[in-house]
């Protein structure tokens, strides 16, 4: 009888994870209980440098699939030093954490850390 009732159990919470993890967006919703400051373990960083902090229309991207927002502002303040602004006095710059695609070819950052 226990061991019966425990093959159930497991049938149905092996059901429930399935079905969170194909209707809900289970990795999402981790990150953003676990670190929700930052990029959880699998998610990367976006750079996204802005030359002029005050037109956020015209931006340039410093980095790609970075690990942490170090590296992310390491990138930006690199690429700033190359338009003749090392210390970011007149840019600035976004660090986007955790692209998650949506099913009509669209997506979202989960997260942006800014400057």
């Amino acid at each position: 009888m226990r061991g019966r009732m425990a093959r159930r159990l497991l049938a149905v919470a092996i059901i429930a994870v399935a079905a969170w993890s194909t209707l809900g967006a289970p990795q999402e919703w981790l990150a953003n209980q676990v670190w929700p400051d930052g990029p959880a373990p699998w998610e990367k960083v976006t750079a996204v440098y802005f030359p002029d902090r005050n037109d956020k229309t015209a931006f340039r991207f410093a980095g790609e699939g970075l690990d942490n927002v170090q590296q992310c502002r390491d990138a930006v303040l690199e690429l700033a030093a190359t338009n003749q602004d090392p210390d970011l006095k007149r840019g600035s710059y976004d660090c986007a954490i955790g692209f998650y695609s949506s099913d009509d070819h669209t997506g979202h950052y989960r997260l942006t850390v800014s400057e």
